[in-house]
C-alpha cells in the first residue's frame, strides 16, 4: 500500500465504542440495529456482517462455538457461510449443532467442492457433497449453495452436462437449495468465464479486502462491474487477508475492513472471520459505520503485480490466527 495510506488510517481507527473496553464495546453492539442489504435481484435481505464456517473451527470446540454463533444470532446477524470441505466437515458440524433451534431465521450458505478433487467431478459427486452438508448443518435446505473456489477450467466444469449448474438446478427442483453461485479466490478471469457463459447465477462469493489479498483490486475492477450488470449478488470476503495472511491482519482493524467492503453497492454482506465473542461485538459495533466513498477506497492503493514486494504478502502466507481481529489460533479440542 501507499506510506500516505498510513496518516489515512489514524483517522479513522475505530470509534469510541470500539477503542472502549470488552464491556463498553459489548454494551455498543446490543444496542446496534445492524443494517441489511438487498440479496442482489432476490428480496431477501442479508446483514452486511455474515459469520464463516472455517474460521468458527477455530474457536476449538462446540460449546465454543455455540457461544459465538448464539452471540450473532442475538445480535442479529443472519448470514453464515460453510464448505463442505471446511476442517473434514467438522465446521459444518459445529455451525449445525449451534443453530439449532434457530435454522429458520437465518440464511444459510454452503459449498461444493467435488469438482477440485474433493471426490466425484460429476453431478452425482456434487449432490453427495449436498447429502452430507445438509446432514452435518441439521436442515433439510441451504438458503445458497456455492461452487467452491473456481480456478483453471472451472468454467467447464460448471456448465458440462453433469458439472456443477446440473447440480444446482436440481438441487432446486428437490428443494434442497433455493440459490445456487459460485466463489472464487485469485484469478477474476475465470469468475468472468463462468459469468459470461450464459447461467444465471445468483451469487458470488469473492475477495473485497482493504488490505488488497488474494487479487481483491482485480476483483473489485473487473468482477464488481460485471455481477452488477448481471443482477449477482457479491459476498465480499478475505477483509484481513484471511486465516493464511495473518501478517496482514493489523494493518487494519473491523471498522475499516466493513467500511471499505460496503462502499461497494453490490456487496451484500462482508464474511468476518471470528472464533471468539469479543470479536462478533467488535464486527457487530462496527456494521453501522458509514461506507467509505470512492475517494477515501481510492486511498488503499496495493501493487498485487507478480514481481512486486508486496505480492507475497498478499497472496500468501505462513501461520494461521497469530493476530488481528480473529487472532488465537486455538488449541482444537473435539
Amino acid at each position: 500500500m501507499k506510506l500516505s495510506r498510513r496518516n489515512f488510517l489514524k483517522t479513522t481507527i475505530g470509534s469510541a465504542a470500539l477503542a472502549g473496553s470488552p464491556v463498553a464495546v459489548a454494551k455498543a453492539a446490543e444496542n446496534t440495529k445492524i443494517p441489511k442489504r438487498k440479496f442482489g435481484r432476490h428480496d431477501d435481505m442479508l446483514t452486511v456482517v455474515g459469520i464463516g464456517g472455517h474460521t468458527l473451527y477455530y474457536t476449538g470446540s462446540q460449546k465454543e462455538a455455540n457461544e459465538v454463533v448464539h452471540r450473532a444470532y442475538d445480535l442479529g446477524i443472519n448470514f453464515f457461510e460453510n464448505a463442505w470441505g471446511y476442517h473434514k466437515g467438522v465446521a459444518e458440524e459445529y455451525m449445525g449443532n449451534a443453530l439449532k433451534g434457530k435454522r429458520e431465521n437465518v440464511f444459510l450458505m454452503s459449498k461444493f467442492s467435488n469438482f477440485r478433487g474433493d471426490g466425484d467431478p460429476t453431478l452425482e459427486g456434487a449432490m453427495k457433497h449436498l447429502e452430507d452438508s445438509l446432514r452435518r448443518l441439521k436442515t433439510d435446505h441451504l438458503d445458497l449453495w456455492m461452487m467452491h473456489n473456481v480456478i483453471d477450467n472451472d468454467a467447464q466444469d460448471a456448465y458440462k452436462s453433469d458439472g456443477a449448474i446440473a447440480a444446482i438446478e436440481l438441487a432446486k427442483e428437490q428443494g434442497k437449495i433455493r440459490y445456487g453461485g459460485f466463489t472464487g479466490h485469485t484469478d477474476p478471469k475465470v469468475h468472468r468465464d463462468v459469468i459470461e457463459g450464459g447461467y444465471e447465477w445468483d451469487a458470488t462469493l469473492m475477495p473485497v479486502s482493504v488490505v488488497g489479498a488474494l487479487k481483491s483490486r482485480a476483483f473489485e475492477e473487473d468482477t464488481m462491474p460485471l455481477c452488477q450488470k448481471h443482477k449477482i449478488a457479491v459476498l465480499g470476503m478475505k477483509g484481513f487477508g484471511g486465516s493464511r495472511r495473518t501478517h496482514l491482519h493489523g494493518q487494519t482493524n473491523i471498522k475499516e475492513v466493513l467500511r471499505y467492503a460496503l462502499s461497494y453497492d453490490q456487496v451484500c454482506t462482508h464474511v468476518v472471520g471470528i472464533d471468539k465473542v469479543d470479536y462478533v461485538n467488535q464486527a457487530v459495533a462496527a456494521s453501522v459505520a458509514s461506507p467509505m466513498s470512492s475517494g477515501d477506497r481510492a486511498q488503499f492503493t496495493v501493487n498485487d503485480t507478480p514481481d512486486s514486494p508486496e505480492y507475497t504478502a498478499m497472496m500468501h502466507g505462513g501461520e494461521l490466527y497469530e493476530d488481528g481481529c480473529c487472532s488465537r489460533r486455538s488449541q482444537h479440542r473435539a
